[in-house]
Parts: C-alpha cells; sequence; structure tokens
C-alpha cells in the first residue's frame, strides 16, 4: 500500500526486473523507508523459499 509520499507500487518479477524497477523508482525520487523495507522484506522472503526449495531438491538428490 502505497503511503501519502505516493511511494511507487512494490516491486515484482526476477531478480533482474526488480533491480531494473528499483534504478527505475530511484532515478525518479527519494522512496521513503517503509516503501524501502517492504520490498527488502519481500525480496529476503523470496530468497529464502528459494533456498528451501534448492535444499530439499539437494536433499532428494543425495538419497538417490
Amino acid at each position: 500500500m502505497a503511503n501519502a509520499r505516493s511511494d511507487p507500487a512494490d516491486l515484482h518479477g526476477t531478480a533482474d526486473e526488480r533491480r531494473r524497477q528499483l534504478d527505475e523508482h530511484a532515478a525518479s525520487g527519494s522512496l521513503s523507508a517503509e516503501w524501502l523495507r517492504r520490498q527488502l522484506d519481500s525480496t529476503l522472503d523470496a530468497w529464502s523459499s528459494d533456498e528451501t526449495e534448492l535444499d530439499v531438491d539437494k536433499e532428494r538428490k543425495v538419497d538417490f
């Protein structure tokens, strides 16, 4: 949800797409600490999920 400063929509897509969006948003003005924190939380959640998936896949391969 955007705040009164009219923060942009949340980042979405692949890591490269999110990086491009972040660069574009940063170039067009300042971003609130709240918005940046929300993007960090979202990215870390996605990263954690990917790591868990990779760990499960690695364990599956070890079992065989």
